[in-house]
């Protein structure tokens, strides 16, 4: 028994360059995916409900919420794109649906996994309400 030698500092640097060090990555490059999704299904539901809530002009309150929200989460704004009613003119009449598309790239983020650009978008949709209508 006392020639049993170990060979833990050799165990413990495989260990990690094994099983630590690839979830590390993985965690860090997922991260910034979730973010992104984050922001885009936050900012197209909270511009769907301004829309649908706002007197005047609806399509510039959904358009100033998304601002803010991408002011708030340090998103630049020129990164992000907008449609509003799949592109068609906007329906106000009662129970109309008010849709928002909101869509963002994601760059690479590491040097040692290139994964180019990926595009996250999110889709909301509030209904105007049954006992409201605009002109």
């Amino acid at each position: 028994m006392t020639s049993e030698r170990g060979a833990s500092p050799i165990e413990f640097v495989l260990g990690i360059l094994t099983i630590v060090l690839p979830i590390a990555l993985v965690v860090l490059l997922v991260a910034p995916v979730f973010e992104a999704r984050n922001f885009v299904r936050r900012a197209a539901a909270e511009a769907a409900r301004v829309g649908v809530l706002a007197g005047d002009d609806p399509l510039a309150a959904a358009s100033e919420s998304i601002a803010s929200v991408a002011e708030g989460m340090g998103v630049a704004g020129d990164e992000v794109a907008v449609v509003f009613c799949d592109g068609a003119t906007c329906s106000w009449a009662r129970g109309a649906l008010f849709v928002v598309e909101v869509s963002m790239p994601v760059r690479q983020v590491s040097e040692l996994l290139p994964i180019g650009e990926i595009t996250v978008r999110a889709r909301h949709s509030e209904q105007v309400d049954l006992y409201r209508s605009r002109p």
